[in-house]
């Protein structure tokens, strides 16, 4: 009797682990969805015909004088993880950022830098030259390895009880012997 109980609550144990597991997985997944929302309605800007126009207008008597000399180009720099939150890591960013030739523009939160830099600029500044990829989106490492060692983590935590509870079940009931019959027939 004692070995089903056990074996019940280590189940029941298992079945609460996992149905964490899924609530916060799906907690994760909603903040991302949410994040990108967000992320979406803050850097689409939406033009008026008018305004169209007058940058259209604008434009064409740029390209009239020099196309390579005129106008910028715009970059996000994005961390998966807090990074820019700290000063220090924030200046290292933007000396990185600076030796490609752009210059910070805004820091949107501490996941996401905006920088900008002259068109002009990618004739000058050879990217072989540099250690990084100019055009780059991503800063710092990624957090996937650290997703992984939790998932697996968690798998190991949900089959370990389920494990332990079969070799305890089977070492209780040696080879041979017959299971004793509950109602005692």
């Amino acid at each position: 009797m004692s070995e089903i109980m056990l074996l019940s609550l280590v189940m029941g144990y298992s079945g609460l682990q996992g149905t964490i597991a899924g609530l916060w997985l799906h907690r994760t997944q909603t903040e991302e969805q949410q994040s990108e929302e967000r992320e979406e309605e803050l850097l689409t800007p939406y033009d008026s015909p008018e305004t169209i126009e007058t940058h259209e207008t604008r434009n064409r008597h740029q390209r009239d004088r020099d196309p390579r000399l005129v106008g910028w180009e715009f970059k996000l720099l994005r961390a998966e993880a807090d990074l820019f939150r700290s000063p220090a890591v924030l200046q290292q960013a933007c000396d990185e950022e600076a030796i490609a030739g752009w210059i910070l523009l805004e820091k949107l939160d501490d996941h996401r830098l905006r920088f900008k830099r002259p068109i002009a600029m990618r004739e000058v500044i050879d990217p072989q030259t540099l250690g990084f990829d100019p055009y780059r989106s991503v800063y710092g490492g990624s957090r996937r390895g650290w997703q992984r060692l939790i998932v697996a983590i968690g798998v190991l935590a949900l089959l370990l009880p389920a494990y332990l509870s079969f070799t305890l079940v089977s070492q209780r009931q040696a080879p041979g012997t017959p299971t004793a019959n509950p109602r005692g027939r």
